[in-house]
């Protein structure tokens, strides 16, 4: 046990290293590029959330970023480049389905059709923004979208990976799409939407909607289209740790440190359907117990088990993970995943107050 946990501490600490020398600079050049791009959509309403996206939610194309050190050395600032276009597109959709229109499933599915593009290469599915009351946004989202596309073109073993990758940015866009639309017209849809994912069982629905809405495996399988080794079958398996279980427990994750802002806002947020905060507890557990079985057998474990560790420990460093809902919850992942969890904890608590 204690030469095993040297190990992945040892993988947790050098991925940091490389994280911060070496993915973390790319990444934040990437978004002064696309904020400097964003800055010029005519309409002032896009601009806006465009803006806001890449200043309030840097944290998301930062923290994606990570999915580089799966890819070979070589190739990571190639893959950062399809990253990071991606969850800034994602971070923008996010932002702009939160306007109210007459029928915001079918706007929300025609603007997240772009994520699916993204990592098509050569692929354009129609008018992003044929249902929404704003689109001059002077080739911006048609930018990212051409951008990410490029990028995963040039990755070794792309044309293997592409069907996977489009599945799982499909059910990432249409997640995204419903769980909008939940928020003004109640789960029903989400609901019925989510049951036709059953891609393993004993997973609530709304934990495999979760789950299909997160960026995550899109991320993973876009860092193993880097390396030329990835077969088509070792792609399926990433997909499969990452959908359903590291994807619920990520978004679960981020609901859990908005909660009360959402709560106060009147927005979707995946912990109300639990029943209290014992069961959101035991099941977060369980999901973080699942995931790290997941990643056991892939051939970079150690490394995607530092991502994992790094998923938990950037949410439970936050300052709202200690509210008296979130305490049980924290305490169950700490329980269920690797004490490095721990070190990532500490050194996200150094770089928010750094």
């Amino acid at each position: 046990m204690g030469s095993e946990f040297a190990a992945d501490a040892g993988a947790v600490v050098s991925s940091l290293i490389a994280y911060e020398r070496e993915i973390l600079p790319l990444v934040r050049g990437e978004l002064d590029r696309w904020r400097l791009r964003a800055s010029s959509i005519p309409d002032p309403l896009l601009r806006g959330a465009a803006l806001s996206a890449l200043q309030a939610d840097r944290r998301n194309p930062e923290a994606t970023a990570v999915f580089a050190i799966l890819a070979p050395r070589s190739r990571r600032a190639e893959t950062l480049r399809a990253l990071a276009p991606l969850q800034i597109a994602i971070d923008y959709l996010d932002s702009i389905s939160e306007e109210r229109v007459p029928d915001p499933l079918a706007d929300g599915l025609a603007l997240h059709a772009a994520i699916c593009d993204a990592v098509s290469p050569e692929t354009k599915s129609g008018d992003y923004y044929i249902h929404h009351p704003q689109r001059e946004d002077g080739g911006y989202l048609d930018a990212l979208v051409a951008a990410c596309q490029k990028a995963v073109a040039r990755l070794p073993a792309s044309e293997r990976i592409v069907p996977l990758l489009r599945r799982a940015a499909n059910r990432c866009g249409e997640g995204q799409s419903y769980t909008h639309a939940a928020a003004r017209e109640g789960a029903d849809e989400l609901e019925a939407w989510a049951s036709r994912h059953q891609s393993a069982p004993g997973y609530l629905w709304w934990e495999l909607a979760a789950g299909a809405c997160s960026s995550v495996a899109t991320h993973a399988l876009i860092a193993a289209a880097a390396d030329p080794r990835t077969t088509a079958d070792e792609a399926a398996l990433i997909d499969a740790a990452y959908f359903p279980p590291i994807g619920a427990l990520t978004v679960l994750l981020d609901d859990l440190i908005d909660l009360e802002d959402d709560l106060e806002a009147g927005e979707h947020n995946y912990l109300s359907y639990f029943a209290n905060q014992n069961e959101a507890a035991n099941r977060i557990g369980l999901l973080a117990s699942r995931a790290k079985a997941a990643v056991a057998d892939l051939r970079h474990a150690r490394r995607h088990r530092a991502i994992l560790a790094g998923v938990a420990g950037f949410y439970l460093s936050a300052p709202s993970a200690d509210s008296g809902y979130a305490r049980p919850i924290r305490g169950r992942l700490l329980e269920s995943l690797d004490p490095t969890v721990r070190l990532i904890m500490v050194a996200m608590r150094l770089r928010r107050h750094g």
